[in-house]
């Protein structure tokens, strides 16, 4: 028997099922990077909350498991975790004061030295023009250079981190209500992997990576501060526990970290005792690093960061552009929020794993014994 077929005009039947083309892929990347290009001017809007809350954020998630210590000795829960909310309050101190402390030192400093600056500059103009080089075009730009511009530098900073702290009474508000509500943190990721087992995942990796990258980025820089306050001390470079404290601050920075705490002892040694005092602080500097910083302290890293130097360099220049100069101190961190929560845990985000992961044959491994183990269950 034949099958009457429907005309080409004809609606569809109500059972039929239309297929709908998807969406082009270039549309599709042009309605993404929209959506990023909007998130990111909204973030870039409201940094002045968004990065200190941040910060209080993964300060209280590092210190957190001292409480369920605490509470496994015997002590109450109350108690547990006022002791971690004194301890978030003393790593703000420490962080965001040292921060303070070594740039208003800084900016002090540097107007002081403002004639010798002068005077070595046009000394090393003297040295060039015996050999023929013509100084014009260097003495017009010393005219007007003045340390006073540097120091202005460091007054920006300053005053950006300050802005952030005129939120202070909001920032231990928050650590107050983020300290007592995060003890119950495991019960509640526990009714999430009810609902979204991958994004359960992603949190507690992320509260595992960003807990380890604190805790030895924080130890390291420590110890980075200790050898190089020694070895100024011995120089005999001028407040040498300025120098170190601004090491100390700038390991959290990726990269460019070293180099930012370099300049100013550097620059103070030279203006002080000249060429060799200078360079024993760059020799010294740049052997701490290589030994501590390169050598040593990704060995126990490990997997906290995850990411390639290429990808931390370019975190660094995004979210020091949309949070200021805290986003610098938070670079890893918020990528590694994005990352755990974007990339680690989707498999469809694969791809994307083996150009930023710095061991994306580890996590490929790792995602098949997942899919096996939710297979299982």
């Amino acid at each position: 028997m034949a099958v009457a077929r429907p005309d080409k005009g004809s609606p569809p039947a109500p059972d039929t099922v239309v297929e709908r083309s998807p969406t082009p892929p270039p549309a599709f990347g042009l309605l993404v990077l929209a959506a990023l290009v909007i998130i990111c001017a909204g973030l870039k809007t409201v940094s002045s909350i968004v990065a200190p809350t941040f910060l209080v954020l993964t300060l209280v998630i590092t210190v957190q498991p001292l409480g369920g210590l605490l509470q496994r000795r015997g002590l109450p829960r109350t108690l547990a975790s006022v002791a971690v909310l004194l301890s978030v309050y003393a790593l703000l101190v420490a962080v965001l004061g040292s921060a303070v402390w070594s740039l208003t030192r800084l900016a002090a400093a540097l107007p002081g030295y403002s004639s010798r600056f002068t005077n070595l500059f046009n000394q090393g103009l003297g040295e060039l023009a015996k050999f023929g080089i013509d100084t014009s075009t260097l003495r017009r730009a010393a005219s007007s250079l003045d340390l006073s511009s540097f120091a202005g530098v460091a007054q920006t900073a300053l005053s950006t981190v300050t802005s952030g702290l005129s939120l202070l009474v909001l920032l231990l508000i928050m650590v107050f209500f983020l300290t007592f509500d995060g003890a119950g943190f495991e019960g509640r990721v526990g009714m999430i992997r009810g609902h979204r087992p991958l994004v359960a995942d992603a949190l507690l990796d992320f509260a595992q990576s960003v807990r380890k990258y604190w805790s030895v980025t924080t130890v390291f820089g420590l110890i980075v501060a200790v050898i190089d306050f020694i070895a100024l001390l011995i120089i005999g470079v001028p407040m040498a526990l300025t120098w170190a404290v601004l090491a100390f601050v700038t390991n959290y920075i990726p990269n460019i970290g070293f180099l930012l705490g370099l300049i100013p002892p550097v620059l103070i040694a030279l203006l002080e005792g000249g060429v060799g005092p200078a360079l024993a602080v760059i020799i010294c500097y740049v052997a701490v690093n290589v030994v501590v910083q390169t050598l040593i302290q990704p060995r126990f890293t490990g997997d906290a960061v995850g990411i390639t130097p290429t990808v931390a360099f370019l975190s660094l220049i995004f979210w020091a552009f949309v949070m200021g100069p805290l986003g610098a101190l938070l670079a890893i961190p918020a990528t590694l929020l994005i990352k755990a929560l974007l990339v680690d845990h989707s498999p469809s985000a694969g791809w994307l794993a083996a150009l930023i992961d710095s061991a994306p044959a580890k996590r490929e491994a790792m995602m098949r014994l997942r899919r096996r183990r939710s297979r299982v269950v």
